[in-house]
């Protein structure tokens, strides 16, 4: 199969969840509202369901699922390790303890006061980032398996921190960590499409414009600084890269893990050994994902909806079990 019409395979589908997101729900859009909506001589209630609740929702889940996968396409390259993913290496886990810290200092005091949001959770996921990274280094060399176990060890310690900060919340604190938790799309409207729209914007056009050192990075470091490649460099400013994104998409969505395992899987099967191809694959597949999974758990109980993040683990750990006995290198 042709690598377009793989394309347009993957934004086919993606178009028909956006369209099934778009009309379908507790309040049902009928064909009689569609055709309202087109030519703008819609009820009131039609346009709050269509433009206030639905569409905000719809962008917020292509948005975080696209920076999700384009993050864990970067940390596989990087680890040269199928295993690795944000929410699997502590990404998520230190993000999740910079919404805790938001929680606790920061929400409820302003309306301006949710643009710092995305910022924590940022910060916390870089920081994360930062230390498994450093802490993979053996005798001055990365090595991609120490990586992912440290990785895993390091969310575990920051998931105790984070349930020891918790310990002081009340009802209403604990009903958000919750939902971000349960990967609970939870920053639904237009004020949190706003707030990570331009920080997942400009890292992804930065990363694209890396894309050529990504293909290289499959190289042994040696042979790259032979190059005149500066290869920590360039590590550390793409993981820098990784956790933004990560960091900003579960801000608002919730802690979501396996987007970034599965869709740069996904994309390297389809697209083998053009890094372009992979980017972009990477990209619609991650969109898909997320967004499908928020259609599905909104239709599957209606009308109680099951978080994002459930529908998306129940996919994504018998994936991650199957990588694990498949993979070269574990």
């Amino acid at each position: 199969m042709r690598n377009p019409v793989k394309f347009m395979i993957i934004f086919t589908l993606l178009a028909a969840v956006m369209l099934a997101t778009l009309f379908t729900g507790t309040y049902s859009l009928t064909f009689g509202d569609i055709m309202s909506l087109l030519t703008f001589s819609a009820a009131d209630d039609v346009e709050l369901v269509f433009y206030e609740f639905r569409m905000p929702r719809m962008l917020i889940t292509i948005i975080c699922g696209a920076a999700l996968a384009l993050s864990g396409l970067i940390l596989q390259v990087l680890s040269r390790n199928p295993l690795a993913d944000p929410g699997i290496i502590g990404v998520n886990a230190g993000s999740g303890f910079g919404v805790v810290l938001f929680i606790m200092f920061v929400s409820g005091t302003g309306t301006m006061n949710l643009y710092s949001l995305p910022l924590m959770s940022f910060t916390g996921g870089l920081l994360t980032v930062l230390i498994v990274f450093f802490l993979s280094f053996i005798g001055g060399r990365f090595n991609s398996n120490i990586f992912i176990l440290i990785g895993i060890a390091t969310a575990m310690g920051v998931t105790g921190f984070l349930y020891v900060f918790t310990s002081t919340f009340d009802d209403s604190q604990m009903t958000m960590l919750n939902r971000y938790l349960a990967g609970n799309i939870w920053g639904d409207s237009w004020a949190f499409v706003i707030a990570i729209l331009p920080y997942i914007i400009l890292v992804s056009v930065f990363v694209w414009m890396k894309i050529n050192e990504m293909s290289m990075l499959n190289l042994e470091d040696e042979n790259l600084s032979a190059l005149g490649m500066n290869v920590n460099f360039e590590k550390i400013v793409l993981i820098i890269c990784a956790a933004l994104l990560s960091s900003v998409a579960v801000s608002v969505a919730g802690a979501i893990s396996f987007i970034g395992l599965i869709a740069p899987h996904i994309a390297r099967l389809l697209f083998p050994r053009n890094m372009k191809l992979i980017f972009a694959g990477t990209v619609g597949i991650g969109a898909l994902l997320l967004s499908a999974a928020d259609l599905a758990g909104k239709l599957l109980l209606a009308p109680a909806v099951i978080p994002a993040g459930i529908v998306v683990a129940l996919i994504g750990g018998p994936y991650f079990i199957y990588l694990l006995m498949t993979a070269r290198k574990v």
